[in-house]
Protein backbone atom coordinates (compact mmCIF):
# COMPACT_ATOMS: atom_id res chain seq x y z
CA UNK A 1 0.00 0.00 0.00
CA UNK A 2 1.25 3.92 -0.70
CA UNK A 3 2.68 5.66 1.77
CA UNK A 4 0.18 8.14 3.53
CA UNK A 5 2.46 10.67 2.46
CA UNK A 6 2.59 9.47 -1.06
CA UNK A 7 -0.86 9.62 -1.50
CA UNK A 8 -0.96 12.98 0.10
CA UNK A 9 0.90 14.43 -2.39
CA UNK A 10 -0.48 12.72 -5.09
CA UNK A 11 -4.47 14.49 -4.52
CA UNK A 12 -2.42 17.42 -3.81
CA UNK A 13 -0.73 17.49 -7.32
CA UNK A 14 -4.42 16.80 -8.60
CA UNK A 15 -5.99 20.80 -9.44
CA UNK A 16 -8.97 21.87 -8.10
CA UNK A 17 -11.81 21.55 -10.94
CA UNK A 18 -13.27 25.16 -10.90
CA UNK A 19 -9.20 26.28 -11.32
CA UNK A 20 -8.55 23.34 -13.99
CA UNK A 21 -11.73 22.86 -16.08
CA UNK A 22 -15.00 25.37 -14.65
CA UNK A 23 -13.97 29.07 -14.87
CA UNK A 24 -11.72 28.57 -18.30
CA UNK A 25 -13.80 26.55 -20.51
CA UNK A 26 -17.37 26.24 -19.42
CA UNK A 27 -19.14 28.80 -21.05
CA UNK A 28 -22.36 31.17 -19.24
CA UNK A 29 -24.54 29.04 -21.55
CA UNK A 30 -22.80 26.01 -20.31
CA UNK A 31 -23.04 26.77 -16.40
CA UNK A 32 -26.56 27.20 -16.92
CA UNK A 33 -26.77 23.36 -17.02
CA UNK A 34 -27.87 21.20 -13.98
CA UNK A 35 -24.07 19.64 -13.99
CA UNK A 36 -23.14 22.70 -12.37
CA UNK A 37 -23.95 24.43 -9.03
CA UNK A 38 -26.89 27.07 -8.18
CA UNK A 39 -23.79 29.16 -7.04
CA UNK A 40 -22.24 28.83 -10.47
CA UNK A 41 -18.67 28.28 -8.77
CA UNK A 42 -17.98 24.85 -9.60
CA UNK A 43 -19.91 21.42 -10.50
CA UNK A 44 -22.80 19.60 -8.75
CA UNK A 45 -21.32 16.10 -8.85
CA UNK A 46 -24.19 14.20 -8.46
CA UNK A 47 -25.22 14.92 -11.84
CA UNK A 48 -21.72 15.05 -13.67
CA UNK A 49 -21.97 11.81 -13.05
CA UNK A 50 -25.37 10.63 -14.14
CA UNK A 51 -25.00 13.37 -17.56
CA UNK A 52 -21.17 11.66 -18.05
CA UNK A 53 -22.53 8.45 -18.28
CA UNK A 54 -24.99 9.69 -20.52
CA UNK A 55 -22.24 10.84 -23.03
CA UNK A 56 -20.17 8.00 -22.65
CA UNK A 57 -22.74 5.48 -24.01
CA UNK A 58 -23.95 8.24 -26.60
CA UNK A 59 -19.86 8.17 -27.91
CA UNK A 60 -20.52 4.46 -28.12
CA UNK A 61 -23.33 4.39 -30.34
CA UNK A 62 -22.45 6.49 -32.66
CA UNK A 63 -18.64 5.77 -32.39
CA UNK A 64 -17.74 9.12 -32.38
CA UNK A 65 -15.32 10.88 -29.61
CA UNK A 66 -16.55 14.09 -28.02
CA UNK A 67 -14.01 16.87 -28.39
CA UNK A 68 -13.20 19.73 -25.53
CA UNK A 69 -11.89 21.75 -28.74
CA UNK A 70 -15.00 21.07 -31.18
CA UNK A 71 -16.22 24.04 -32.57
CA UNK A 72 -20.10 22.79 -31.48
CA UNK A 73 -20.78 24.19 -28.69
CA UNK A 74 -23.04 20.54 -27.86
CA UNK A 75 -19.97 18.64 -28.29
CA UNK A 76 -17.48 20.41 -26.11
CA UNK A 77 -19.59 20.59 -23.78
CA UNK A 78 -19.92 16.81 -23.31
CA UNK A 79 -16.26 16.24 -23.68
CA UNK A 80 -15.89 18.94 -20.62
CA UNK A 81 -18.18 16.98 -18.66
CA UNK A 82 -16.94 13.55 -19.25
CA UNK A 83 -13.45 14.71 -18.27
CA UNK A 84 -14.75 16.48 -15.45
CA UNK A 85 -16.46 13.41 -14.00
CA UNK A 86 -12.96 11.37 -14.54
CA UNK A 87 -11.27 13.80 -12.51
CA UNK A 88 -14.17 13.75 -9.77
CA UNK A 89 -13.47 9.91 -9.26
CA UNK A 90 -9.72 10.10 -9.22
CA UNK A 91 -10.53 12.45 -6.67
CA UNK A 92 -12.88 10.43 -4.84
CA UNK A 93 -10.32 7.51 -5.32
CA UNK A 94 -7.35 9.23 -3.80
CA UNK A 95 -9.07 10.60 -0.79
CA UNK A 96 -10.51 7.53 0.00
CA UNK A 97 -6.71 5.57 -0.26
CA UNK A 98 -5.42 8.48 1.50
CA UNK A 99 -8.06 7.55 4.77
CA UNK A 100 -7.47 3.54 4.60
CA UNK A 101 -3.68 4.40 4.40
CA UNK A 102 -4.16 6.60 7.83
CA UNK A 103 -6.07 4.21 9.31
CA UNK A 104 -3.89 1.12 8.63
CA UNK A 105 -0.61 3.87 9.69
CA UNK A 106 -2.23 4.56 13.42
CA UNK A 107 -2.99 0.94 13.65
CA UNK A 108 0.57 -0.23 12.68
CA UNK A 109 1.81 2.41 15.02
CA UNK A 110 -0.24 1.49 17.73
CA UNK A 111 0.78 -2.24 17.09
CA UNK A 112 4.03 -1.35 16.76
CA UNK A 113 4.59 0.39 19.99
CA UNK A 114 2.34 -2.01 22.08
CA UNK A 115 5.43 -5.01 20.35
CA UNK A 116 8.25 -2.73 21.56
CA UNK A 117 10.87 -4.30 24.49
CA UNK A 118 11.54 -2.72 27.21
CA UNK A 119 15.28 -1.75 25.14
CA UNK A 120 13.84 -0.47 22.85
CA UNK A 121 11.52 2.27 24.65
CA UNK A 122 14.20 3.08 26.90
CA UNK A 123 16.32 3.35 23.56
CA UNK A 124 13.30 5.19 21.85
CA UNK A 125 13.27 7.50 24.94
CA UNK A 126 17.23 8.24 24.76
CA UNK A 127 16.52 9.66 21.33
CA UNK A 128 14.07 11.30 21.64
CA UNK A 129 15.23 13.20 25.19
CA UNK A 130 18.81 12.29 25.91
CA UNK A 131 20.30 12.91 22.76
CA UNK A 132 18.88 16.16 22.14
CA UNK A 133 19.56 17.70 25.71
CA UNK A 134 22.97 16.13 26.12
CA UNK A 135 23.92 17.86 22.82
CA UNK A 136 22.21 21.38 23.86
CA UNK A 137 24.25 20.77 26.97
CA UNK A 138 27.12 20.07 25.29
CA UNK A 139 27.45 23.50 23.08
CA UNK A 140 26.66 25.42 26.33
CA UNK A 141 29.86 26.76 27.06
CA UNK A 142 30.78 27.51 23.58
CA UNK A 143 27.74 29.54 23.69
CA UNK A 144 28.70 31.42 27.04
CA UNK A 145 32.83 31.97 25.86
CA UNK A 146 30.97 33.18 22.30
CA UNK A 147 29.05 35.80 24.48
CA UNK A 148 31.42 36.73 27.10
CA UNK A 149 33.51 37.75 24.13
CA UNK A 150 31.45 39.64 22.25
CA UNK A 151 30.70 41.53 25.73
CA UNK A 152 34.38 41.96 26.46
CA UNK A 153 34.95 43.02 22.94
CA UNK A 154 32.06 46.15 22.94
CA UNK A 155 33.87 47.35 26.38
CA UNK A 156 37.44 47.29 24.50
CA UNK A 157 35.44 49.28 21.95
CA UNK A 158 33.65 51.40 24.37
CA UNK A 159 37.07 52.23 25.82
CA UNK A 160 39.27 52.33 23.22
CA UNK A 161 39.94 55.63 23.76
CA UNK A 162 41.83 55.51 27.57
CA UNK A 163 40.97 58.86 30.01
CA UNK A 164 44.13 59.99 30.27
CA UNK A 165 44.60 60.31 26.23
CA UNK A 166 40.68 62.42 26.54
CA UNK A 167 42.31 64.61 29.55
CA UNK A 168 45.36 65.34 27.28
CA UNK A 169 43.01 66.15 24.45
CA UNK A 170 41.41 68.68 26.60
CA UNK A 171 44.45 70.03 27.78
CA UNK A 172 45.45 70.59 24.42
CA UNK A 173 42.77 72.09 23.53
CA UNK A 174 42.36 74.61 25.97
CA UNK A 175 45.81 75.68 25.43
CA UNK A 176 45.05 76.40 21.76
CA UNK A 177 41.72 78.12 22.46
CA UNK A 178 43.94 80.32 24.79
CA UNK A 179 46.43 81.01 22.30
CA UNK A 180 43.81 82.29 19.82
CA UNK A 181 42.13 84.51 22.50
CA UNK A 182 45.70 86.17 23.20
CA UNK A 183 45.42 87.40 19.19
CA UNK A 184 41.47 88.58 20.13
CA UNK A 185 41.45 92.84 20.02
CA UNK A 186 38.75 94.62 21.81
CA UNK A 187 37.77 97.56 24.73
CA UNK A 188 39.64 97.44 27.89
CA UNK A 189 36.69 95.88 29.66
CA UNK A 190 36.74 93.24 26.63
CA UNK A 191 40.41 92.84 26.98
CA UNK A 192 40.35 91.76 30.69
CA UNK A 193 37.62 89.26 30.53
CA UNK A 194 39.25 87.75 28.00
CA UNK A 195 42.37 87.98 30.42
CA UNK A 196 40.70 86.43 33.24
CA UNK A 197 39.16 83.28 31.03
CA UNK A 198 42.96 82.61 29.09
CA UNK A 199 44.72 82.39 32.48
CA UNK A 200 41.62 80.09 33.94
CA UNK A 201 42.31 78.05 30.44
CA UNK A 202 45.87 77.86 31.29
CA UNK A 203 45.34 76.86 35.09
CA UNK A 204 46.58 79.91 36.33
Amino acid sequence: MPSVECLELSLLSKPELCDDLFAPSLSEEDKEQDTVKESKDGFANAEVAKAAKAFLKEQKETKTKFSADSPEPEESYKAKIIKANKLIDEEKALKKAVKEAQVALHLKTKTTIEGLTDDQVNELLHLKWITPLSQELAAMPSAVITQLTSQVQALADKYAVTYSQVASDIKTTEQELAKMMGELTGNEFDLQGLAELTNLLKGV
